[in-house]
């Protein structure tokens, strides 16, 4: 049955008398869910339009409406990167000098909207993001997507089902990188219908559900699409509630008004673990957590003296305020990440070494006590404890003479002061990175000077001419082996020059209602929605 607003209420009212009295859930309103499930939202959801989007948050919603050529398999646990499978590309070749990639675009397959899906609505969505000249380009699409246009020549429908993508260089991460959910295929009658703005508010994919009803920031209903492709989903109704409040959220799960909370926090999995009913999932994916440097001021543009700052931090303490869901990171390379394994004690990182860290700092001439001023969000998706995090951090560089002087924003605004990279008044900011982190690439992403603002994310402007070199080298690399040893000579050469005071990687854990099935411990942030069903 679909859960209408008026019945969502009620229950919900229900449910805030029943912790009252610390009552099991009711059988009512787990009737109510049978063919429904409610994602709690850490925050608002934003407009779901894949190629403009960034941020977990939104993309959580995008990989519900949408598909992309190919895509992640989340059917089944894993501790690495997972598997890349075909998805509205039925297949795909590679030429020899690994220039050309040729997609064999899926049959049969149609958009919420009923546009058929062929090679030449591929190419639109490519048109929208690389050809001025089109009636659907969009600019600002095209800056989010550039981290993956960049490296195409052009792209074609060679015929009504084949797709080819040709490249400027060879790059053998491309599969990876089109699995990311920005890059999901649009409806082109959608695009053409809806420019600019537009298309947040009438998003239309192939994906496994589509749009019923949206206002922006508020609860998102979703309804199931009986022509999917994979499969018709068993259940009906997918809804996406936010609740910024972590506290709030968590009573939410206590008293069944959602089932899934997709990123805990420590706090809500201490509240919520060994809770009838309830369940806690750690996919571990890729991701990282650090203070990035501002490489151009002083004295964070000292190497030696921003070595010093990684042997100064107790990352064993910093997990401890975590309580366990974080697990220390003293590299670039987060676990999880394609080459994690591979490169084993060769990024290993940086050590608790405090006379270590004051040695450093006296061989760079820095005179103590010198005071750094770092931004840090005062809240937002996986950042509750940012405060406790920055007064952790703040104790450990005190004792090497080192003051952290912290501005703390709010979320959003935090990213706009630093998306243009930092301006010499700051000498970094504490931030995460959880989309993308499982690919070699995502390095390049993260420390490439070609990366840098306006280009890029590499807002603390590090570069070295040998790290890019290496890059260069490995995206052209076909050899599988070779290529890991080259993102691996990188990595080494970037744990060595500390862009970033390395700090954490989140565990991300899930918390899970029993009844609902097909939610898999993989390494992605990402759920399988088709595969939901509820007992």
């Amino acid at each position: 049955m679909i859960m209408t607003p008026a019945l969502r209420s009620r229950l919900g009212a229900m449910s805030v008398a029943l912790v009252a009295l610390a009552a099991p859930v009711s059988p009512l309103f787990a009737e109510a869910h049978a063919a429904s499930v409610t994602i709690g939202s850490e925050g608002a959801i934003p407009p779901l339009d894949p190629h403009r989007t960034n941020g977990t948050v939104g993309l959580r919603v995008i990989d519900a409406v949408y598909d992309g050529l190919v895509r992640e398999d989340l059917s089944k646990a894993s501790d690495t990167a997972p598997e890349i499978v075909p998805a509205l590309a039925s297949d795909w070749s590679v030429s020899e000098d690994g220039l050309t990639y040729t997609f064999t675009i899926r049959d049969g397959v149609t958009f919420h909207d009923g546009t058929p899906l062929d090679a030449a609505a591929v190419q639109t969505n490519f048109d929208r993001l690389m050809n001025e000249q089109a009636a659907v380009f969009d600019e600002r699409a095209s800056g989010n997507m550039s981290f993956l246009t960049r490296w195409i020549d052009g792209t074609e429908a060679t015929d009504a089902m084949t797709f080819v993508i040709r490249l400027k260089e060879p790059f053998s991460g491309l599969p990876r990188l089109l699995s990311d959910r920005r890059m999901s295929i649009v409806s082109p009658a959608a695009l053409e219908a809806n420019p600019g703005d537009e298309l947040g508010f009438n998003p239309v994919g192939t994906g496994p559900f589509q749009l019923d009803t949206f206002a922006q920031g508020q609860t998102l209903e979703l309804t199931r699409n009986d022509g999917y492709w994979r499969a018709v989903p068993e259940i009906e109704e997918l809804v996406f509630r936010p609740i910024t409040d972590p506290t709030a959220l968590a009573i939410a799960m206590q008293t069944g008004e959602i089932d899934v909370i997709p990123s805990a926090s420590a706090e809500q999995v201490a509240q919520l673990s060994g809770q009838p009913g309830l369940a806690v999932q750690y996919p571990d994916p890729a991701n990282a957590y650090f203070i990035r440097l501002n490489t151009q001021v002083a004295p964070t543009d000292d190497k030696t003296f921003r070595q010093a700052l990684n042997y100064a931090v107790n990352r064993e303490a910093i997990a401890a305020l975590f309580g366990g869901q974080a697990a220390p990171a003293a590299s670039p390379v987060p676990r999880g990440n394609e080459i994690a394994e591979e490169a084993g004690e060769a990024i290993a990182g940086y050590s608790y070494d405090p006379e270590k860290a004051k040695a450093l700092i006296a061989e760079a001439g820095i005179d103590t006590p010198v005071t750094l001023n770092i931004l840090s969000p005062n809240s937002g998706p996986g950042f509750g404890l940012a405060t406790q995090l920055i007064t952790l951090v703040q104790q450990d560089l005190k004792a090497v003479g080192v003051q952290i002087d912290p501005e703390y924003l709010e979320f959003s605004t935090l990213l706009s002061t630093e998306r243009g990279g930092y301006p010499d008044a700051y000498h970094g900011s504490y931030n995460g990175w959880t989309t993308g982190a499982d690919s070699a690439y995502w390095l390049e992403r993260m420390f490439s000077g070609a990366q840098q603002p306006p280009n890029g994310v590499n807002r603390g402007w590090y570069e070295n001419e040998a790290v890019d070199e290496a890059f260069r080298q490995a995206r052209q690399e076909t050899d599988a082996a070779r290529r890991t040893e080259l993102y691996v000579e990188a990595a080494e050469k970037i744990t060595a020059d500390a862009p970033w005071i390395f700090l954490y990687q989140d565990r991300l854990p899930r918390i899970v209602r029993d009844s609902v099935n097909g939610i898999e411990p993989a390494g992605s942030v990402y759920i399988d929605y088709a595969r939901l069903s509820v007992e």
